[in-house]
């Protein structure tokens, strides 16, 4: 075919032979081209320029409509520009294109912050694959959940009749019709299952719903078999809150009745409704009850069963653990007792299900497969832990911390997932130079504040750290913490102890503060919809609060080089709208410029990174035996 007869086919727009010449060349050049704007949509990303970015993602859309990474590369983007909607939208077609752990896990991430106004079911039944297949930690997804179940108008009716009465409860005869409601939103059970509701206003709702299966405990057996579900994920939500709904005293004596009759039918062996155990778990662990092993020996519905699982089967496990927790160092201090003290009273935080799998973590100049040795201080009930063991399997890894009952529960969860690469160990920071070991990683990102002197556990923490290795550090920002300040004196005010009565008290004075106040944004913070997490925000027995100021001291002090924050997107991308130089993102005074300015960036806490150098700070070479 020659180049007359080609432009004659092209002009009556014929389509050209395949292989041919001309063909093969328009090929070539739409191949040319979306690896271009991919290429530069990529090297803008590294910048931190993703409204840049954006376009070059949609020239490729358009060359490629069913693409799935170039969907992917443009929902990250606009979730870096603060674009939500559309990442969301991207997001969701990637997913369409291709179902793979790593389009959940995108699909998940976008959906954190979003709020939504409107439903139509697509989004909806998503969600609900999140939660039951864990695409990512439930307590990141609780926010969005709730957004969703709260556009239902039997759900906002009720909230709105709740927060009116408030702290009146309505009749039990008004909630049933309710209950049943609830009862058939998959989403909503879901949730309830897996993570503390963090909304007060469905808090209070699950409040009157939880005095009104009171109310029908004479009733032989519920009839509907999903409003026994619902009442049974009710109780669920309670234990995993640690039972930190409010209670008046009428509805706990009701309910200290229930479970003293439950423990008679046990003990004397007689028929039990199959509510009961859901109404007195919604109000008391069932593990405590005298006769709780004689739960286990009975035949329930699927739901009961599910319940006796959470509140009893798994902390006899825990127990049985406990013996086999080695006792690393002692544990002596003043400070470091009453520490201990809090958290074997209150493990923090009560979770359900770990995230998804990361991509493993690789320590610069070390091959990839080579094993290496990690230690988590202060490893709470595990929670980083087991993520960090599932991503990165080759790492051997040792969870320490001061509470037998977290470590524990820690265990338990671990074995859950399968994992062997992590050892248990009770044990105290400032006692641990005396176990005669070095580590390659050192997560450390939720506990030097809570130590007698932070700045003396940090420098014990790095001479465990060989040279070259890297440490992940957590410490509370002063500037981001006025809320729990101003919530810290209104308990000192009130004289408000740590126990449960006082916590709730606490709560609702928070709840009730004026809307606008300092007090009153307590309420925007997740650990204040669980009894242990609440406890360890607004009651801890000992905390600091810290400035950048003093990490760079601390840092030009021992010669550990600062490697960057842990933070979303959206707030490294206005970092650089501000601080365009690369070289600002390790900027310590930049960021201080930029907290200052915006002082809810490190609400969480500082996270950031740090690196043993193999030179030490007077020039000598480290030692790494």
């Amino acid at each position: 075919m020659n180049r007359k007869q080609r432009r004659a086919l092209r002009h009556r727009g014929a389509q050209l032979p395949l292989g041919s010449t001309a063909n093969t060349a328009s090929t070539k050049t739409f191949a040319t081209r979306t690896e271009m704007h991919s290429k530069l949509g990529a090297a803008l990303m590294g910048q931190n320029k993703a409204s840049e970015a954006i376009p070059h993602f949609e020239h490729v859309i358009a060359l490629k409509p069913n693409l799935p990474s170039a969907y992917e590369d443009l929902a990250r983007a606009c979730l870096a520009a603060g674009r939500l909607k559309s990442a969301i939208g991207a997001a969701s077609r990637a997913l369409a294109l291709r179902e793979t752990a790593q389009t959940k896990a995108l699909f998940a991430q976008c959906i954190r912050e979003a709020r939504f106004t409107a439903d139509d079911g697509r989004i909806r039944k998503l969600m609900l694959r999140a939660l039951s297949e864990v695409w990512d930690r439930p307590r990141d997804l609780a926010a969005a959940c709730i957004s969703l179940i709260k556009l239902d108008a039997v759900v906002s009716g009720s909230i709105a009749r709740a927060n009116s009465a408030w702290p009146a409860r309505p009749p039990a005869t008004e909630l049933l019709g309710v209950s049943i409601a609830l009862s058939r939103d998959q989403l909503l059970g879901r949730l309830l299952e897996c993570t503390p509701i963090t909304d007060v206003g469905l808090e209070r709702l699950l409040t009157d719903v939880r005095l009104a299966m009171l109310a029908i405990s004479t009733t032989e057996n519920v009839p509907d078999e999903h409003l026994l579900g619902f009442y049974c994920a009710v109780a669920r939500q309670c234990f995993i809150n640690q039972y930190v709904f409010s209670v008046t005293e009428v509805e706990a004596d009701q309910a200290k009745r229930l479970r003293a009759s439950l423990e008679r039918t046990l003990a004397a062996g007689d028929p039990c409704p199959d509510l009961w155990p859901a109404i007195v778990g919604a109000y008391f662990p069932l593990h405590t009850l005298s006769k709780a092993d004689a739960l286990l020996n009975r035949s329930w519905p699927a739901s009961v069963d599910a319940l006796l699982v959470q509140q009893v089967r798994e902390p006899a496990e825990e127990r049985r653990i406990a013996a086999g927790i080695p006792v690393l160092t002692g544990i002596e201090g003043e400070v470091s007792r009453t520490v201990r003290q809090q958290y074997e009273e209150s493990p923090y935080p009560r979770w359900v299900h770990a995230g998804p799998p990361g991509q493993p973590v690789i320590l610069k100049d070390r091959p990839p497969e080579q094993a290496f040795d990690v230690l988590f201080a202060g490893c709470g009930t595990g929670l980083s832990v087991v993520e960090f063991a599932r991503q990165t399997p080759r790492a051997r890894v040792l969870a320490i911390d001061l509470s037998l009952a977290s470590l524990c529960y820690a265990q338990r969860m671990t074995q859950s997932y399968g994992l062997t690469n992590v050892e248990f160990g009770q044990a105290d920071i400032t006692k641990l130079a005396t176990i005669g070991r070095e580590f390659d990683y050192v997560d450390a990102s939720g506990v030097l504040h809570h130590l007698a002197d932070p700045w003396e556990g940090w420098r014990i923490l790095l001479s465990l750290l060989h040279p070259g290795g890297v440490m992940l550090i957590g410490l509370y920002s002063e500037l981001a913490r006025q809320s729990i300040v101003a919530a810290r004196r209104l308990i000192a005010d009130r004289g408000y102890r740590p126990i449960p009565e006082d916590i709730r008290r606490c709560r609702e004075e928070v709840m009730a503060a004026e809307d606008g106040s300092v007090l009153k944004s307590v309420i925007y913070w997740n650990d204040f919809f669980a009894m242990s997490e609440c406890r360890d925000l607004l009651f801890h027995v000992q905390e600091h609060h810290i400035t950048l100021r003093e990490i760079k001291l601390f840092l030009a002090a021992t010669g550990v080089q600062f490697g960057g924050f842990m933070l979303d997107a959206l707030t490294f991308q206005r970092f650089a709208t501000r601080f365009p130089e690369p070289a600002a993102m390790t900027n310590l005074d930049c960021w201080q410029d930029f907290e200052t300015q915006a002082p809810s960036t490190f609400a969480a806490m500082y996270q950031f990174w740090v690196h043993k150098p193999a030179t030490c700070v007077d020039g000598t070479t480290a030692n790494r035996n």
